[in-house]
């Protein structure tokens, strides 16, 4: 009787989250994630599950790995500071290393495709946590300008999420690094018009 063909667990699960990445939910078959991973079906199935509970361990793994930035960024001392990190932080993860262009969050499930509906309503959800995070951190600061009477940075965080996912689909389009940078600094100027402080 053969042996079970033991495999790097963790590898093989970022190397499915980089299949997902770049080619979303739908485009991705499994034996693109079993060529990617390096294993057989059967260890797949074993293992991770099919292809919908593998999707979403790979989320899980896509924001631990390559969000790690935003919890850093919303603990930061100032609005300011906040922003800055969360947008500067978006543009590197969206150039990584060896990852694909853009965000598995923005590209895991094209809007065109009505059978990608379950997968869309997820990763929907996924960026609203994010929305509920950064407002809830902006929360602690009067915006002024920003998040208008009251303080709760509610639009502001809806502004800056969404611009994020601009970033993920500039890049994924083709739009270069730098130029990516240079409108983070333009937003920074523009909310440095505004009135930043803690509240009183």
């Amino acid at each position: 009787m053969g042996r079970t063909r033991q495999f790097d667990i963790d590898d093989a699960l970022d190397r499915a989250t980089r299949e997902f990445w770049a080619k979303g939910y739908v485009g991705t078959s499994l034996d693109d994630l079993t060529e990617a991973m390096g294993i057989k079906r059967p260890s797949l199935y074993r293992v991770f599950g099919n292809k919908a509970a593998l999707f979403t361990r790979a989320v899980e793994h896509f924001e631990n790995t390559y969000l790690s930035y935003v919890g850093e960024a919303l603990a930061s001392e100032t609005p300011r500071l906040i922003i800055q990190r969360l947008l500067e932080g978006t543009v590197r993860a969206c150039f990584g290393t060896g990852t694909p262009r853009g965000s598995l969050l923005a590209h895991g499930a094209p809007a065109g495709s009505p059978e990608d509906e379950e997968v869309r309503s997820f990763l929907a959800q996924r960026i609203e946590v994010y929305e509920r995070k950064l407002a809830a951190s902006l929360a602690r600061f009067h915006a002024g300008e920003i998040a208008r009477q009251g303080g709760d940075g509610d639009v502001a965080a809806s502004f800056l999420i969404t611009h994020c996912c601009g970033i993920a689909l500039r890049a994924k389009a083709g739009v270069s690094h730098e130029k990516l940078l240079a409108e983070v600094e333009f937003v920074m100027a523009a909310f440095g018009s505004a009135t930043l402080k803690p509240p009183e």
